[in-house]
């Protein structure tokens, strides 16, 4: 049996080309002129609003293809993660699920960060924010009875997170 020796340039490498990220639109709590209102998660994914009502199944995407429709590092999801920034649900094997509203959360938090300039520290700060005022907008509306009061409470709410450029509670 003859041995061929080769040199270690010659040997063939086959390189596998990265496949391109699907198209990955802002949330559509966004205010005006910072992204286009998105009625389809990546790749055509119902979002919670199209999607069924009884959905069973919150996380969808394991880690490494949140990633990829984000274009962004695994490791990176893994640190919002341990700051709290995002909780994706777990499954019994322990694998991080993401959801559609994952998704925006991360879309959002790379817009507070990359646009606005607030480091991680001033992005949890917005988050909570948001969430607070949400939770107060709640509160007010159940507290009366005037239809009228309570939508004039959202409409504030509504114009100070838009001046604030976050995106409005629902």
């Amino acid at each position: 049996m003859q041995q061929r020796w080769t040199n270690r340039n010659q040997t063939r490498h086959t390189r596998l080309e990265p496949y391109p990220a699907p198209n990955v639109e802002a949330p559509a709590a966004w205010p005006e002129g910072m992204s286009p209102a998105a009625a389809r998660g990546p790749a055509g994914a119902p979002t919670p609003e199209t999607a069924s009502p009884n959905r069973e199944l919150e996380g969808v995407y394991i880690i490494s293809v949140a990633a990829r429709l984000l274009e962004m590092h695994p490791q990176t999801l893994r640190k919002y993660e341990r700051l709290g920034l995002i909780q994706p649900v777990r499954t019994v094997g322990m694998l991080r699920l993401y959801s559609q509203d994952d998704l925006r959360k991360v879309m959002l938090i790379r817009h507070l960060m990359d646009n606005l300039g607030l480091n991680l520290a001033g992005v949890e700060f917005a988050l909570k924010l948001v969430n607070n005022l949400s939770v107060f907008s709640r509160r007010l509306a159940r507290a009366t009875d005037d239809d009228a009061l309570v939508e004039n409470i959202r409409e504030e709410i509504a114009q100070l997170c838009s001046s604030l450029s976050l995106p409005a509670p629902e």
